[in-house]
Parts: structure tokens; C-alpha cells; sequence
């Protein structure tokens, strides 16, 4: 397993886009993880920015995709609700 932030560069086949951390695990799964920090509630928002990553991410077709949010602050219920991300770990509570 390997985790960095990520940055494909644009080219003309395929659009740049950043990754806060990328994890790829040895069975061929991608962790986008986006991470936040907010005084205000993080909102669905935020769900735009990672399907407009997975798109543009060149990535191999055997993988699966699971996005992560790692935040610091408050999400809205509605993110929450969403069941968009894989997981959300909310990163102040491990700081306490």
C-alpha cells in the first residue's frame, strides 16, 4: 500500500487534476481522499469536486474507486446523509 498527494499534469488526451492523498492498495483499489478544514460546516459541495477528480484521474481500468474525506471542522448532515464517500473520518477528534 502507498499513499502520497497526487498531481497528474494536463495533457491533450487528459485533463490535470490534484489529489490530496492517493492510497493504491496491492488489490486494486484507489482511495481518493479529500481533505478539509473549515470553520464552516462542509457541505455536498464538496462531492462536485471529487466526481470531477474521479473523472479526470487516469487510472486503470481494473481498479475501484473509493473516495475518502478527511476533515477538520463540521460536515452538514446532508454530506452525511449523501452516502457519497467511502468513509469520513473526522481528523480533530483524533487530535484530542
Amino acid at each position: 500500500m502507498d499513499g502520497t498527494p497526487y498531481f497528474q499534469r494536463a495533457t491533450k488526451t487528459h485533463a490535470g487534476c490534484q489529489i490530496d492523498y492517493l492510497i493504491q492498495t496491492k488489490f486494486g483499489t484507489l482511495y481518493i481522499c479529500e481533505i478539509k478544514v473549515s470553520k464552516e460546516p462542509i457541505g455536498v459541495s464538496v462531492i462536485k469536486e471529487m466526481e470531477q477528480k474521479i473523472r479526470r484521474l487516469k487510472k486503470p481500468k481494473s481498479c475501484s474507486v473509493r473516495p475518502v474525506l478527511i476533515y477538520v471542522g463540521d460536515v452538514t448532515d446532508e454530506l452525511l446523509e449523501s452516502d457519497f464517500f467511502a468513509h469520513t473520518i473526522d481528523f480533530g477528534k483524533m487530535l484530542i
